[in-house]
């Protein structure tokens, strides 16, 4: 079982580790400026945030900074007793939102399922993009859908890609509308750049830490540069950019004529959201007016960055455990990881230098 004082250490350490790979990550991308090294920078920042919770609850970490050693018993005391209120507190109140959280993504994910059974009509894929022009060799397997439930497209994948359309942009594609080309040249690049796992990844780094503010921003950031990726990668192959900005004013006009809801939450959308709408054309038009040149030295260099950072703040920890040996500049081993090792006759130390119990004794009997 974890230590009260121990989650503490461990939850506000996370809280400041993450948070400098989150502002590190904005910071590259705005450095960076090409979309798809950006997709690639936020995937990385999410696989560091998951690495930092692993390495945090499994492996020691190195002690920089040593509680304040000049308190006296009593007071040493009464911040342990307070620490451990805190602590079961704070707990209760993750505990509650992370298995809200899953509940709702559970529930998210049923209704999904719901929706591609009971209010989608599956098309022939290959004869879809065959009649627009679109290669198929790199989407296979891959399911169309057609639904009338919904104003704007999306895509999803577990074990199989899925496409959903609204019926709309069917008809007016037989009436020569080349909406549906340009958006299913979109839909396929999410799927392309296995969008649909760093979604699940932002998923999960936004479970374990949902009340913190920055990864509900970099959950937002990462979902608008993978807009920006798919629209530029759709209106480079259609060659006009005019073109594919007509195709969002028209989504954003259906949208605004019948709502967007339609569409099941917890998917890479198309656009319901006039914001994103605006700042994505205002993105193309500033790259059909002057396309920055890219960099590549600049994308490898921020994504060593990144590793980097989150490797050196992983060793920065709050010395918050006020019970923490001062003889030691390494934490025992947690508990559980020390268990498994021993399995292997691998002996590592899973207690203080000070043994806890000894030391709260001592303090307890003091104050008797």
């Amino acid at each position: 079982m974890m230590d009260l004082r121990f989650a503490l250490e461990v939850g506000s350490t996370l809280c400041l580790q993450i948070s400098i790979v989150i502002a590190m990550t904005a910071a590259l991308q705005r450095w960076v400026v090409d979309a798809r090294w950006g997709c690639r920078l936020w995937t990385t920042c999410f696989l560091c945030i998951i690495g930092l919770v692993a390495a945090a609850l499994l492996l020691p970490h190195r002690r920089l900074f040593h509680f304040p050693v000049t308190l006296s018993r009593e007071s040493m005391l009464e911040i342990v007793v307070w620490q451990t209120r805190i602590a079961i507190a704070l707990l209760s109140v993750w505990t509650v939102g992370a298995v809200w959280s899953i509940v709702q993504r559970c529930w998210l994910c049923i209704g999904l399922l719901q929706f591609l059974r009971h209010e989608c009509d599956p098309i022939d894929a290959a004869e879809l993009l065959q009649a627009t022009d679109i290669s198929s060799n790199e989407c296979q397997p891959l399911s169309i859908c057609v639904s009338d439930k919904i104003q704007g497209p999306f895509c999803w994948q577990l074990h199989r890609p899925v496409v959903v359309l609204p019926s709309f942009m069917i008809n007016d594609h037989h009436a020569g509308d080349a909406t549906l080309r340009h958006v299913l040249l979109h839909e396929l690049e999410h799927l392309r750049t296995q969008h649909p796992m760093q979604h699940f990844l932002q998923g999960i780094c936004s479970t374990l830490f949902w009340f913190h503010p920055m990864v509900r921003s970099a959950a937002h950031k990462a979902e608008l540069t993978r807009e920006f990726l798919c629209d530029e990668v759709a209106a480079t192959t259609i060659g006009k950019f005019s073109a594919y900005l007509r195709t969002l004013a028209k989504v954003a006009e259906q949208c605004r004529r019948q709502p967007c809801n339609g569409a099941p939450k917890g998917t890479l959308a198309f656009g319901n959201d006039d914001s994103t709408l605006i700042r994505r054309s205002k993105r193309l038009v500033m790259l059909a007016e002057n396309k920055p040149a890219r960099a590549h030295w600049r994308a490898i260099m921020a994504l060593t960055t990144i590793l980097l950072c989150a490797t050196l703040v992983q060793q920065v920890w709050l010395p918050t455990n006020v019970m923490a040996s001062q003889r030691s500049d390494w934490s025992p081993w947690p508990s559980w990881t020390a268990k498994a090792l021993h399995q292997f006759n691998l002996q590592v130390r899973d207690f203080e230098s000070f043994e806890d119990r000894v030391q709260m004794h001592e303090l307890l009997t003091e104050e008797d």
